[in-house]
């Protein structure tokens, strides 16, 4: 199991994702003495200032993964090998988004912070996984959003582990007016022109991850995205004063953990 925060989109648009990636998520332990092993870690990213935006911020982020909990009763929540069909939950946060930070968005109405609760399937083997996740917003919005994806597994030198494959972005149209629509109103005040977003996929892209094992403690790990935006997200006004073209990039260091109950 692993359950880890997960990549981020952008600084303002902050995807923190827990997912249990192992073949069971609880179990009883397998010999193992009751407590707990996680990593936890941070570093820098740079990404676009909202989504849509063709302007970039560097900010922090923070790494944290639960590896395995094994209760006094004997159940264990992972500590398996990763491998095979996994059930897990999926957390999201995406930060406010402000017209006072984005000149281009004057006269749009701000977008509170919003929380993401959802789950995921993955199907996992040595040379790479599949996956799907889905979550529903609080605040900010109250739409849905999800991913599908794939990545295959390298191992080019001993302690380097690279992963990638590509990635397809939905939502409901519920989220899509919160992001990309420009109402009537808005369109008054901003000078943009009215647009309904509807429901659809949003982005298509590419992601690539890499984690070298200094110690048996400490590694080093860096990801690299691309996402194009297709469909109503390509096709708003919001996008049409920034970008279709989302990359983003962060880089950091985690250190494992191992307490006894």
């Amino acid at each position: 199991m692993n359950i880890a925060f997960r990549r981020f989109t952008c600084p303002t648009a902050f995807v923190f994702a827990l997912a249990i990636a192992g073949p069971a998520g609880i179990a009883r332990a397998d010999g193992k003495p009751p407590g707990i092993e996680f990593e936890i870690g941070g570093g820098g990213q740079t990404a676009p200032r909202y989504e849509g935006a063709s302007d970039y911020l560097i900010s922090p982020y923070p790494t944290f993964r639960l590896q395995r909990l094994t209760l006094p009763n004997g159940f264990q929540i992972g500590g398996g090998d990763g491998m095979g069909l996994s059930f897990y939950p999926s957390f999201g946060f995406r930060g406010a988004r402000e017209s006072a930070d984005a000149p281009v968005l004057s006269g749009l109405r701000d977008v509170d912070t919003a929380v993401e609760l959802g789950a995921g399937v993955s199907y996992t083997t040595w040379r790479g996984r599949m996956f799907g996740e889905v979550r529903r917003g609080f605040s900010g919005h109250e739409g849905y959003v999800g991913e599908i994806g794939a990545d295959a597994f390298f191992h080019p030198v001993e302690r380097l582990t690279l992963s990638g494959g590509p990635r397809v972005s939905f939502a409901d149209a519920e989220y899509m007016s919160t992001y990309f629509g420009v109402s009537g109103a808005e369109a008054k005040t901003s000078g943009l022109s009215a647009f309904d977003a509807g429901a659809g996929f949003k982005s298509v892209g590419i992601a690539t991850t890499a984690r070298y094992e200094i110690t048996g403690n400490w590694a080093i790990e860096g990801e690299a995205a691309y996402d194009r935006l297709i469909g109503e997200a390509a096709d708003s006004p919001v996008t049409g004063v920034g970008s279709r073209d989302q990359f983003s990039f962060r880089v950091g260091a985690v250190r494992k953990f191992k307490l006894d109950f």
